[in-house]
């Protein structure tokens, strides 16, 4: 097996998209795979359209970039509206339901594919913080995903955040809401 997971990260600048893209790859990297990250973002940075590419795989990644990802995360719905034609053939798409809207057409671009629908935003003010919606649309990826188990990226998260422990614990608290709902 080659490519277990290409992955698009998507939202506005400020959601931690970039970040959660970047955590996964590093994760999949500490547990023995390949893995790359292609960060994209627009001039406007905070508030901005951003999005990253992570390429998973058992051999080495030959391109970083791909047009299908086999499965997203999409935070916000100027990015459902842009990315909708690439999802169509995706296996698994992972929904911030506090901030994307499915019209019936989305629905029926996105029938063939198992969505996964979770109130990120509204979670993470209850946990304390909005900045932890990334996590929590992480966490429910995780459950999915083939190449990390929810305890690889606990552990990755730990090791990253070892110096900020309340954001150590906060992110998990996020990660295992998010994985519970998927």
């Amino acid at each position: 097996m080659k490519v277990l997971e290409k992955i698009l990260f998507a939202g506005f600048g400020g959601q931690g998209i970039l970040s959660i893209g970047k955590i996964f790859a590093d994760a999949c990297i500490e547990n023995d795979m390949q893995a790359s990250w292609l960060p994209s973002y627009g001039p406007e940075m905070r508030g901005g359209t951003c999005n990253c590419l992570v390429a998973v795989s058992n051999e080495p990644v030959l391109s970083p970039y791909f047009v299908r990802p086999t499965d997203a995360i999409i935070m916000n719905q100027a990015s459902m509206e842009r990315f909708l034609k690439t999802l169509d053939t995706a296996k698994v798409v992972v929904i911030n339901t506090s901030l994307v809207e499915l019209t019936s057409e989305m629905e029926k671009v996105l029938e063939n594919v198992k969505l996964v629908r979770v109130d990120a935003t509204n979670i993470a003010i209850e946990l304390g913080s909005v900045k932890c919606a990334n996590m929590v649309m992480l966490g429910a990826y995780a459950k999915g995903s083939a190449a990390l188990s929810l305890d690889d990226l606990k552990k990755s998260i730990t090791r990253k955040f070892a110096k900020k422990p309340a954001m150590v614990e906060m992110n998990l608290q996020a990660l295992d809401r998010g994985y519970q709902l998927a």
